[in-house]
This record gives C-alpha cells, structure tokens and sequence, in this order.
C-alpha cells in the first residue's frame, strides 16, 4: 500500500491531470479498459491504430465551421483520422500535418447546399484567435496500436484539442532518471506508433521534480525547462515541482495555443527536418517585442513613432536567430501581411547565415532576397514587396538624395545593433527609410557607455533581457572553464634592452625619419606587441596548445564529437606564425606518441584495451586538421613576406588565402565529423559563427567588455554529450573577463530588477574539479549503502579481487532500480572527468574510478539494450605509460603500480634496444612522482638525494655495461615513491595532506591507541585548517588570519586532551604546533585546492 502511494501513477500523473481539469479547465478522462467497454469507443474511434478523437473533432469542425456543408466537414474528417500512407515519413507528415492542416486548414470541394455546384471550401480545424471555441480534452492511459505490427502502446497523458493529439506526456518514477523518458519510452513510441506523433506539437517528460519539453524530433540536450510565465519572475527556488511549474505555462490554453501557432519551425528539408519550438526566454522575449509593437500606451507610440521598437538583448548562444525568425513570422500572422522586414548585419558571413536560416526553415529565398549591392539594395526597397530583404550595412554606402521608400510598415532589424550603427552607413539608412521602425538584436550590448547610450537614441530602451548567467541556469547554453595558462615572462638585462632601442630610434632620426614616424616607432617599441609577439613566448604558447588540446579528442559523443578548437591570436601575422609553430609541434607529438606506443606495446601486453584506445588516440592526432581565417587585405602577399615565422622562412599567406578559397572551411569546420578540427583566428569567425561541437577556445590576444564575450561564446553552444566549454587564457584576461562577466550577467530582467541568484557563469577549473570531488563521493556512499564491499574491494590483494568484484554486484543487482541508478550515475561521473581533462590532480582519485569502473563493467556485461558508449571508450589520460600510474587515492582495482611486475620489466629492459631513450622517459616519470610528493611535504627530500646520486652517475656518460644497474635503481625509487604515494591509505587515513599532519605530529614509540588518536587529530585538524583558511584573503600578509590559525592549532594541539600529556608534554606540543603554522603558510594554496566537501 506505501509503495502504491509513492508509485509513478499516484505522485506523478494524477497529479498532474487534476491541475488540468480542476485549474486549467480541461475535459480529463481514464482510457485504458473504459474506452471499449460497450463494444465501441467512447471517443469515437475506429480502431486502436487511429490516434484522433473522432467524436471531438466532428464537434469542433462543426462548430468553428457553421457556414460549411457537412460534405466538406465529412472530407475533412476522412482526411485528418488516418495517416495519408503507413509509410510515410514521420517528420514529413508531421510537418504538412502542422503547415497544412493546422495553420491554413483543410482545402476540400464540395457541392454547395444552394446551387448545387462544387465549391472550394477552406475547413478550419483550430480556432487559434478564439481560444474558448476550441475543445480541450487530456485522455490518459489510452491504447495506441502499431500499424506496422500488432504491439500495443500506452502513452500516459495525450493532450488533444480538438481531438487532435497535440502534447504527449511520458512519465517516470521520482527516483528515476528523468533521460530514461527520452532514451527508453519516446524513442521506443516514434519507432512503434509513429502516427501518435502525426499531429504531435509538444513533447514533456518528467519525473514530477524535473520537466522538460520540446518536439518529438527534439534532441535529448534541446529539451528544456518553462521556468516562467514573465520574463520579470526570478530564478524558481531550488527542489522546486518542475512539472507544476510547466502545466499553468505550457497548458494554459491561450498560451497552448500561442506556442502551436506561432513559436514552432522546422529547419531542413525531407527527412533530414528538424521540429524547433521556441525555448521559454525565447516565447516571452519575442512576445515583449509583440506587445511593444501594438501597445497603446502613449509612451510606446511615441517611441514607435521616432522609429524605435527598443533592444532585444539576449546573450550569444541562446537562440536570437530564431527569436528573429520568431517574431518576424508571428507580426506577418497576427498583426499585419502587409509588414516587410529588412535584416542588417555588419559582416558578410552573418548575412548568409542569418538568410539561410530562413531559407532552411522555407520563410524567404536565400538567393532572391539578399541584397548584393547597394544598387539592388536600393531597387529592392523601391520597387518590391519582398517580405525579407537579408543586407549588411555596408549596402548602405550611397549618399540618400531622396527616401528609397516612405512607407511606415517596414522593419529593420540590426544584429548585434551597437557595432557600425552609429555613423554615416546608419544615417543613410536612417535617410533611406525615415518612416521604418528599428528594432535592435544584441548578445553583448556596450552596458554603462557612451556607445550604450548611442544604442537607446537609435533602438530605444531594452525590451527584453536574458543575459549570461539565466541561459546557463536554463540550459540554454553551457558553462565556461576558465583556465589561466598565460607564461610568466620576464626581462633580462632591461637596461642594456632600452639601450638597444634607444639606438635603433637614433639611428631612424639620423636617417632623415620625421617626427611622425619617430613617435610612431617610439609608441610601438613600448607597446606590449613585442612581447606578445616575441618567438621565445609564441614557442611556449604553441607547446601548451598541443599539450593541451590532444588531451581534448573523447570530447562528447561518438556519433557527435565535440572536440573542435579555435584558437585567437592577435594579429594576420601572429596566426600565421603560431600556425606553422603548432602543425609542427602537433607533428612531433604524433611521433612521439608512435614511439611511446612501440615500448607500450611491451609494457600493456597484458592489456589489449589500452593499446586499443591509445592507437585511436594516434589514428585521431594523424586525421586533425588544421587552418588560419583571417580576412583578406590588398597586398597581403607582399607586406606578409616581410615577416619571418620561427624558422627564418618568409610569412606565407598564399596557401591559406587558397584553401580560404577553395573550399568551405566555415561548413568543415561546423561539420562535428570532419577532420577540420582547429582553426586559428584573429577576428573572422568570433561573432555569429554558431560551432555546436567548439569546446575550447584558446585566447592569445587581449579583449575586454562585448568584444571579450562575444569570442568566449564561440564555445558555449549546447550540443549532444557537450557538459561545457573550456577557455584556455595565455593573456592573463582573468580581470577582465570577470568585469565583462558582471556586466552581462547582470541578473537583471526586463525591467530592470536585480535577481538574487547563486550562479557564476564561469566556472574555474579547481571548481569543478572540487564538484567532481563531491560527486564521486557521493557515489561511492551509495555504494557502501547498498551493503557492497567497496572499500574492502579497492583495497583487496590480487587473488581477493574478483571475489569482492562479485560481491559488489550482487549487491547493486538487488533490483533494476539499483543497478540504473550506479550506472546512471557512472556514466555522469565518467562525463564529469572527461570535461575536465587534461587534469592531473585526477590522479588522486585515480584507484577510486578504476574500482567503480571496475563494477560498472561487471554490472553491465550482458545487458541487452543498455547504453554501452561509454564502457567503450576507455577512461582518458588514465596512463601515458606504465610508470605514469601513481595512485593517489590508494591501491588500484585492475591497474595499479603495485600489481606491476617490476622484475618482468627489468627483464624486458635487457631486451629493448633503445635503452637510452626509456631511461630517460623513466627519470621524467620519477621527476614528476618527486614534484608532486614533495608539494605536499617537503620532508620527502630523502627520495630526491637518492634520485640525485642516480642522474650524478648518469650524468657521468654511463656505459652499455652500467645501464642495466642504472635501470634497476631508478625503478627501485620508483617503487619507493610508489609506496610513498600510498602510504596514507595503508595509515588508513583519506589523503597525504592528512598523512602530512600526521607525520609532523607523530613521535617515536606511539603505542596503538596513541597512534589512532594522533591520526583522528590529524584529520580533524585538516578540515579545521581548510575551513579557516577559506574565511580569509592574503595569508602571508594578514595578521587576523595568521591569529585564527594559531586559535585552530592551539585549540586542536597544545590544549587538546586527546593526547597523551605523559606522551606529549607541552614544549612538543607548542614545536609541533609552530612547525604545523609553518606548514600551512608555505602550503595554504595546496590546502584550499585540495579542499573536498563531503
């Protein structure tokens, strides 16, 4: 009886269909065994393979029909109830269903009543101008048969107006996956009883906390929330009932009715279409500039009647374009036939794109309406009716003697309306068209400048806002990472620099240069362009790109990879060169990587899997392709040669310029499968250009403000597997970005007033690596809540293991439930991981995620139907090589260092040829292990004297006969280090800052119980030190907080009574406490970014 009150039924969808009948006045009725009862359908239907409500739909046609014969009504009928061929494509009967039927309605002949005679008749079918006319009828659990098989389905909640089934509802369970609606029930319903979908608008999934919708052809990551009813409500509270929120939105029927008429396209054409229905910001944004449009308030008719229909300011990425389209289609609808619309951009690129958007959704003709030269611009304007004229405003470039039209029912819309709309090209449109009404479309406006003051005077006041910070919170576009990889760079010998200058400055006055040019030299020899541009820094730059970016290859999925890159530099000439610095870099790491993979292969023999994705790792570096795209300049040949790359060699610009030619590199490059993969930019492609699968976006060059937010949108698009985007900064912009940040995330609605809202946009990498922290906790609580063995597995012997392996999924196999939960959450905690890489500080977490992959390979092995993409794909950066796999988190499940064998290693090292070059790989692996332990704690020194006497022998040309002997105490540190680097698991403490705490605390000759006691201290006053340390800023600097930390140690150390007075009197209490203050100055930095939340 408690299970059937908290079932699916009972706390999910009656619910939900009392809200319906009770609040938004809906006809409800229960299907499943009432409909056949007596024989016949109690809808009127034929069969179960029909999907309309035959008796609604005669009421209804009847009713909004009266002046129409019932020959045509019957026609009409006949037309709408079944499918017009059971092979017909989904999407195409779809769309002519929508196009067709539902906004023109049904064109049939039939004899009219008085003379006898066939007429043609229009049947209307929805009545969307009088929304009381329509029948409003919600029909759960109603059986749909296939009319390909004889399966039956059972939709839980159709929503039919009309009889037609206009929103399709599928629920789940509150402890299940609300994705699980998508992957398993729709997907399954298009594929058995695809003529449900015929009449299909909206699609909802929800689990009754979360609620989604979009259209049945709607990509899982393009579902999103309706989280309110008025642009100018704030941010719904956290937990709140989502599916609540989305029924008195999306089912009022006024607004129902609104969204089916006016805010759903379809782009593409055939079966390759795509259903799009407007996003919740996109419906009210759009619905503002109506209202301001044919608002009577005095105030907007004025403005109106100086030609301003104000700023629609909503930011990049989240879908201006087709509020464009939007709202243009809604005004020649709703309000008048007669409006025409001129579309401005201020670059060539955005022209096409914005054109052929409406092109591919069938609203204009890419080619006739776009305006190619002023002339035609003009004769355009004069003597069409084009609906859509696409230009830029370049086109505008002829003096305006007299108006190119008067009319008053133009609109001119201007895309990103602060940039060259303020100077003579605006003025001539201004002249061309004095009559037309403005209306500007920004992602960045130029907030608290002059120039902002400039966009109020030419467009009015902003009409609808949707900044930075609400898409994120909405999912209308994904988070950043920043990442700050700028070089520290210094001058040597500045003097003697100057000096050198100064001369060549000399130099030009004694050769006659006049003043002008003096100060022209003067100002650019004390500009920052000669460091930026300096080879030593490009060389630095490069290496990081490629380190980095070949890192960045199992990026989202595998039918949809979204590891493309772009990279801005500063100039023409600075893309040119790090183009040639990094093709060759990227050269050199494929070969490098070629002869890493021949020592692999010996030393993963024992495991094909590794290899596997190591070689696909190599196959992808050698498919990558690389271009620069910068704009063309008149003797660019010439003036580019002047200039030298890396090598000595001449700028080269003749080869891009023809590749830029010949072929489409701006559909290469969107394409998420092709092999051009980055591309290098200084100033093309960083507005407008939409890159769904762009993930990082490597900035060289200094930006602020609109300009800055505009680049860093390049990679904030949403897209299948796509969990964010990643800013790698070489500038050191982080200021500036924070500034541009707090300007277009305002938190401000429409009207201007501030939401409270605990979100930033930017996500820095410590962030999300501490949340990958917490996550991977939490799934390992609800692990060990299941009663499986978890830590006993991760930390079990080799011949334990596959026992306790066994044991754990037994104990996740206790239900379904279970089991998809651990899964689900695996794969999110895999997709969390590969967003972050690369990363090395995941290798403290490294033994944990070998354990759980471990149990989520053993839980997934034969199971029919389940997701199996990700067990695919090996975890990446796991091990660039055997001697790479330092577990910080404890001994590993399947490939920990310590189940290495060390003596089959040196046995195959006797064999290997090149035993120079594994030398020298093994002392950077030993190099690293040694950097990494002694950050935590430096009375690890011990390890590096051993390892100096090695390189002092090495150093001292060892001979073939010697090397061998070298080889084996390398690896003898090596496995010291190893067990250094676990040690605290076997000290049974969470991490080596812990251990670090412990061994400052610890004496000599501690029995069992004081030992214990001393590590409980330790940790606690690890968390202490954390907290204390979070509450304050500058802690070298800042008397207080060196004042808080001695209160924690005197607290937690010299007064404590967990320790032993007879074992530690208080001189050895007060030196561990000064040494421990020490500790935590030198190390505050690693302390706060080592910091979990449990």
């Amino acid at each position: 009886m408690a299970h059937a009150q908290y079932s699916e039924e009972n706390l999910i969808q009656k619910p939900a269909i009392k809200i319906l009948k009770d609040r938004l006045g809906w006809r409800t009725t229960h299907a499943y065994d009432d409909e056949w009862k007596s024989g016949t359908s109690i809808f009127g239907r034929e069969s179960e393979q029909q999907v309309v409500l035959l008796n609604d739909l005669m009421q209804a046609l009847e009713k909004l029909n009266p002046d129409v014969p019932q020959e045509a009504i019957q026609n009409t009928i006949k037309h709408l109830k079944d499918r017009r061929s059971y092979n017909a494509n989904a999407i195409a009967e779809n769309r002519y269903r929508y196009e067709q039927d539902l906004l023109v309605g049904h064109k049939t002949q039939a004899k009219n009543p008085k003379t006898g005679q066939l007429k043609d008749y229009t049947v209307k079918i929805i009545d969307f101008n009088n929304v009381a006319n329509n029948t409003y009828h919600a029909v759960d659990e109603l059986w749909v048969k296939s009319t390909l098989t004889s399966e039956r389905r059972r939709p839980d909640l159709i929503c039919f107006v009309n009889g037609l089934p206009l929103v399709f509802f599928e629920f789940k369970g509150v402890d299940i996956d609300v994705n699980r609606a998508f992957k398993g029930n729709l997907t399954d319903y298009k594929d058995k009883i695809p003529q449900l979908f015929d009449f299909n608008a909206i699609t909802i999934l929800s689990n009754g906390e979360e609620a989604k919708y979009g259209t049945f052809t709607s990509p899982l990551e393009f579902y999103g929330q309706w989280k309110r009813n008025d642009e100018d409500d704030p941010e719904p509270a956290a937990n709140t009932n989502q599916l609540k929120r989305l029924l008195f939105g999306i089912l009022d029927k006024t607004r129902l009715l609104d969204l089916v008429e006016n805010f759903i396209t379809f782009e593409g054409e055939g079966d390759k279409a795509i259903k799009i229905i407007a996003k919740n910001h996109q419906y009210l944004g759009v619905n503002l500039v109506i209202e301001r449009l044919i608002s009577q308030d005095p105030a907007h008719i004025k403005e109106r009647n100086e030609g301003r229909l104000g700023v629609y300011w909503h930011t990049q990425g989240s879908g201006k374009s087709f509020s464009m389209l939007f709202f243009t289609e809604k005004v020649l609808r709703k309000i008048s036939s007669n409006y025409r619309f001129v579309i401005i951009t201020d670059r060539i690129e955005l022209d096409d794109q914005i054109s052929k958007l409406y092109s591919d959704c069938g609203k204009s003709s890419k080619v006739n309406d776009q305006a190619v030269s002023g002339d035609q611009l003009r004769k355009k304007l004069t003597h069409s009716n084009d609906k859509y004229i696409f230009t830029t405003v370049h086109k505008f470039n002829q003096l305006v003697t007299e108006p190119y039209s008067t009319a008053d029912n133009i609109i001119v819309i201007s895309d990103e309306a602060h940039r060259s709309q303020y100077g003579d090209l605006a003025r001539n449109m201004r002249a061309a068209l004095p009559h037309a009404k403005y209306l500007g479309f920004t992602g960045t406006p130029l907030m608290d400048s002059p120039e902002d003051q400039k966009t109020k005077e030419w467009f009015g006041d902003y009409v609808s806002i949707y900044d930075f910070k609400r898409a994120i919170l909405d999912g209308a576009t994904v988070p950043l990472i920043y990442e700050n990889h700028g070089a520290q760079l210094s001058i040597a010998n500045p003097d003697e620099l100057n000096q050198r200058i100064q001369k060549v400055i000399d130099d030009a006055k004694k050769k006659g240069k006049n003043e002008a040019d003096i100060e022209r030299l003067v100002r650019k020899a004390s500009d920052d362009y000669n460091i930026l541009t300096s080879p030593k820094r490009l060389n630095i730059v490069a290496q990081d790109v490629v380190d980095h970016y070949k890192e960045r290859w199992l990026l989202g999925t595998d039918k949809s990879p979204c590891n493309k890159g772009m990279m801005v530099c500063l100039d023409r000439n600075t893309c040119l060169k790090m183009y040639e610095l990094i093709t060759e870099k990227w050269q050199l790491a494929i070969e490098l990587q070629e002869k890493e993979l021949v020592e692999e292969e010996i030393i993963h023999c024992h495991d094909p899997d590794i290899l596997d994705e190591k070689f696909k790792h190599l196959a992808w570096m050698k498919e990558t392709k690389f271009a620069v795209v910068v704009s063309s300049e008149q003797s660019e040949i010439e003036e580019v040669a002047k200039f030298n790359d890396h090598s000595g060699k001449p700028l080269d610009i003749l080869k891009h310029r023809k590749l830029m030619q010949e072929r489409k590199l701006d559909e290469e490059f969107k394409d998420s499968n092709n092999p051009l993969r980055f591309v290098i930019v200084c100033a093309m492609w960083l507005t407008g250009f939409d890159v769904k699968s762009l993930s990082t976006l490597y900035i060289d060059k200094p930006m602020q403000n609109h300009t800055l937010m505009q680049a860093i949108a390049r990679a904030n698009r949403v897209a299948p597997g796509k969990k964010q985007g990643t800013i790698i900064d070489y500038n050191g912009m982080l200021q500036s970005l924070r500034r541009a940040l707090a300007v277009f995330s305002t938190g401000k609605n429409s009207a201007g007033k501030s939401e409270q809202v605990e979100a930033d946009p930017l996500h820095d990498k410590p962030t999300l690596l501490t949340e990958f922290g917490v996550y991977l906790k939490n799934l390992i609580k609800y692990v060990e809540s299941k009663k499986a063995p978890y830590q006993a597995l991760k930390s079990a012997k080799d011949e334990d293991r596959l026992e306790l392996l066994l044991q754990c999924k037994e104990a996740l196999s206790v239900t379904k439930q279970v089991k998809a939960t651990f899964i689900t959450m695996f794969n999110d905690l895999d997709l969390r991981k590969e967003n972050l890489l690369p990363c090395d500080e995941l290798s403290m977490y490294q033994s944990d995620l070998n354990t759980l992959k471990a149990i989520y390979r053993r839980l997934s092995k034969r199971v029919e139907g389940s997701d199996i993409t990700l067990e695919l794909r090996q975890i990446q950066n796991y091990v660039n090589h055997h001697l790479e796999a330092i577990d910080k988190k404890g001994k590993d499940a399947e490939y920990d260092l310590s189940a290495i064998d060390f003596h089959r290693l040196k046995v195959e090292f006797e064999k290997i040829k090149h035993k120079r070059t594994v030398l020298m790989e093994l002392q950077e692996r030993i190099e690293k292990a040694l950097a990494r332990l002694t950050a935590v704690n430096g009375d690890r020194a011990k390890f590096h004297e051993d390892y100096q006497k090695i390189i002092t022998q090495i150093n001292e040309d060892i001979s073939d006969v010697t090397i061998q002997k070298v080889f084996e105490d390398l690896m003898k540190v090596y496995e010291d280090l190893s067990e250094e680097e676990t040690r605290y698991v076997r000290e049974e403490l969470d991490n080596d800052l812990e251990l670090t705490l412990f061994d400052k605390l610890k004496k000599p000759n501690l029995s069992e119980k004081e030992e214990k006691a001393v590590k409980k201290i330790a940790q606690e006053l690890l968390s202490k030190i954390q907290i204390a340390l979070s509450q304050g800023v500058n802690w070298i600097n800042q008397e207080s907080n060196k004042a808080e930390l001695m209160r924690v140690l005197n607290s937690e150390i010299i007064l404590t009574d967990a320790l032993s007075w007879e074992t530690f009197n208080f001189e050895d209490r007060k030196a561990k406490a000064d040494d421990i203050f020490d500790y935590v100055l030198t190390h505050s930095d690693l302390i706060l970014n080592r910091q979990m939340y449990s």
